[in-house]
């Protein structure tokens, strides 16, 4: 199965990030594959294809890294893209106040590598928007994106991570909770 390792966002947030899909998508600047608004979430790792076994392996690290963690809020705020504005190939929010969210990634990324997979790079907390599938008129999408540069997106609790399933379908993927779990008060 395919899967990764995410924060689910509420719907107060995912509602603010759908207007500023709306508004990227307004320009017709660019050939964009949106997230659909119930696939919004913050990604902490990207797994792959994993097996049963494995994937009772990853549960059993999650709940224990989700008990070393507090509760606490995050905002959301500005856009940003990757790999960066003369290629712009993804569109993201960014999260602020993140320190816990990036050590729970590299303890996480950490305890995978050990079972063999492949380590990120340089993690950055964010919520893909949308994928850029070509460019029309660059500089009408970097006028929208700035724009959006310093928007608030509202805030959102960390509460548990959740290891997902993917299933790719043509009309776009489709997730779904195998496990979650919640971190400490």
């Amino acid at each position: 199965m395919r899967a990764f390792i995410a924060i689910d966002i509420n719907d107060n947030v995912r509602q603010k990030l759908l207007e500023a899909q709306e508004k990227i998508e307004k320009t017709k600047s660019a050939k964009i594959k949106f997230v659909e608004p119930e696939n919004l979430h913050l990604t902490l790792k990207f797994l792959g294809e994993i097996t049963e076994e494995q994937a009772e392996e990853i549960k059993r690290i999650l709940e224990s890294i989700a008990k070393k963690h507090k509760k606490r809020s995050v905002k959301v705020r500005g856009i940003g893209v990757f790999p960066d504005y003369n290629y712009v190939r993804v569109i993201w929010a960014g999260i602020e106040n993140d320190e816990e969210i990036r050590k729970m990634a590299k303890e996480i990324d950490n305890a995978l590598f050990k079972l063999g997979f492949k380590r990120e790079k340089d993690f950055v907390s964010h919520i893909t928007l949308g994928r850029v599938k070509f460019v029309k008129d660059k500089v009408e999408l970097m006028m929208a994106l700035k724009e959006l540069s310093n928007e608030e997106f509202g805030e959102f609790e960390v509460s548990a991570i959740e290891l997902k399933k993917s299933t790719l379908t043509p009309k776009g993927p489709i997730y779904e909770t195998l496990a979650r779990f919640e971190l400490a008060d």
